[in-house]
């Protein structure tokens, strides 16, 4: 899989993600980040983001758990290792299980409104 220093380096390009309340920073390689949308838990994480031309790939993987008002776990949704392609001032939305979407992006450039 990546060999344990790899595990928890810094990424050259952090990533921004997004959903309709807030927004975190993945700025660690394979150290998952955890999102909270109602009851359900995504764990988002990270493994490479790489430029190529004015082009970013961003090699990342999601989870999730959706629990019930006890916190037992009643749903389960693991994702594969994905790649996205996202420009230096736009985000790219991803799909992580239980219909919500999350919008990935570079954390240290802003985006352009749609307007």
């Amino acid at each position: 899989m990546f060999p344990l220093s790899v595990v928890g380096a810094q990424l050259e390009h952090p990533i921004k993600v997004s959903w309709f309340e807030s927004s975190k920073t993945i700025s660690k390689v394979n150290t998952p980040r955890k999102v909270v949308i109602q009851n359900i838990i995504y764990s988002v994480s990270v493994s490479a983001v790489v430029k190529e031309r004015k082009k970013y790939y961003v090699v990342y993987y999601c989870s999730s758990e959706k629990v019930n008002q006890n916190g037992e776990i009643v749903g389960l949704y693991a994702g594969e290792i994905d790649v996205v392609s996202i420009f230096q001032t736009k985000s790219v939305e991803i799909g992580c299980g239980f219909k919500h979407v999350l919008e990935l992006s570079l954390a240290n450039k802003s985006i352009k409104s749609d307007a």
